[in-house]
């Protein structure tokens, strides 16, 4: 079960471009979070239904109740995207978040998102930004940006660094050359702390090359997102 980290430089054209391998990616960190929510959506049942038996109160019961209806839910998207997507793909990807992230996330996407998606709207913003908080089901610990060692030649990409080092991720993806300098793969290590950053044609060609990508549809990324 790889835990990742994602870097603007992937997550902004892979949420943005509806076509190209990086949105492929997106839907198999989308499949990775329906798992990660089904899994412990069922251990959620499983405690609330053993304390709705031995306390018989309303407000375990319809705790209860809305476990199984988000349980059922996470479950029936996930099956619809299984069915379509190829045999082989993974579904262990784990995409792991901070608010440090979120927030550079959603200043990129003022700043430079039409670039990406001329249609983009403000108020598209917020949708997307939740969008992305969805995907990145794992949290690392929280802290202060302010706090950030100097890790790397900018500023900005210390916190993405960062989240990946607290949040123990084994990768951390980025097409950055501050995060990646030598254009393939880079180890870093802050305290006890390790991660290796690698850039996305890396990542295809060396981790997850056996993914039969030409068979997946960007479009398919709203069966995840859908309510």
């Amino acid at each position: 079960m790889p835990f990742v980290v994602v870097d603007t430089s992937i997550s902004l054209p892979a949420t943005l471009s509806p076509r190209g391998m990086m949105r492929r990616f997106w839907i198999v960190l989308a499949l990775g979070a329906l798992t990660y929510e089904v899994e412990h959506g069922r251990l959620e049942l499983e405690a609330l239904s053993e304390q709705a038996e031995h306390e018989h109160k309303g407000g375990a019961v319809r705790g209860l109740k809305r476990a199984q209806e988000q349980f059922e839910e996470a479950s029936d998207r996930r099956a619809e995207l299984l069915e379509i997507l190829p045999d082989g793909t993974p579904d262990d990807w784990i995409a792991i978040g901070s608010k440090p992230l979120f927030d550079e996330y959603e200043r990129k996407l003022r700043e430079i998102g039409s670039q990406l998606d001329p249609a983009l709207r403000e108020q598209d913003i917020p949708l997307l930004r939740r969008q992305l908080e969805a995907v990145c089901v794992v949290a690392a610990p929280p802290f202060d940006p302010a706090g950030v060692p100097a890790l790397t030649k900018d500023p900005k990409d210390d916190p993405i660094l960062y989240t990946a080092l607290l949040g123990s991720a084994d990768l951390l993806i980025a097409d950055d050359k501050h995060l990646v300098p030598d254009g393939h793969e880079e180890r870093w290590h802050h305290d006890d702390r390790t991660v290796v950053a690698l850039r996305f044609n890396t990542l295809v060609s060396e981790r997850l090359n056996e993914l039969r990508w030409g068979e997946i549809d960007g479009s398919w990324l709203g069966l995840a997102h859908r309510h």
